[in-house]
């Protein structure tokens, strides 16, 4: 049997997988318009939100459906605790380090798609012990199991 932990983490993995590629493909479309650093590096966090939301939830349903544990109301329930955590850890944390991280790269002549995969490398593993620790403390305070 697989570990929730496990699925957990695999689950941001593959929704950073998703963020990556779609905020590389926004940081892209920007500089076709502007050589400003920071509206690329602007122009990379709503591309990290839609990439990574939608890359999340499809690995989320399918965890559920092939560990034999689907329920819509489960899922509505795990997406209710996630998705503030989610929200407030990404606008603490994940979007300004991206944004500086890949900014003062993109300052120092680094390449669009680089300065965003290293910046969003960076973000991705500050946000992940953050959502890491957010499950330890939901699972310790309210017996929730993300």
């Amino acid at each position: 049997m697989r570990s929730l932990l496990w699925d957990f983490n695999r689950e941001l993995i593959v929704g950073e997988f998703g963020a990556l590629g779609v905020a590389n493909l926004t940081a892209l479309v920007a500089a076709r318009f502007t050589h400003s650093a920071a509206a690329i590096s602007a122009a990379a966090i709503p591309g990290t939100l839609l990439g990574g939301s939608l890359f999340w939830l499809s690995a989320r349903v399918y965890d559920q459906v092939s560990g034999q544990r689907f329920a819509a109301k489960r899922l509505a329930s795990d997406i209710a605790w996630f998705t503030p955590a989610a929200i407030v850890l990404g606008l603490a944390v994940y979007d300004p380090a991206i944004f500086l991280i890949s900014r003062r790269l993109l300052q120092q002549g680094g390449r669009v798609g680089v300065s965003v995969a290293i910046g969003q490398t960076g973000a991705f593993l500050l946000f992940l012990g953050a959502m890491n620790a957010y499950r330890s403390l939901l699972r310790r305070a309210a017996g929730k199991c993300l």
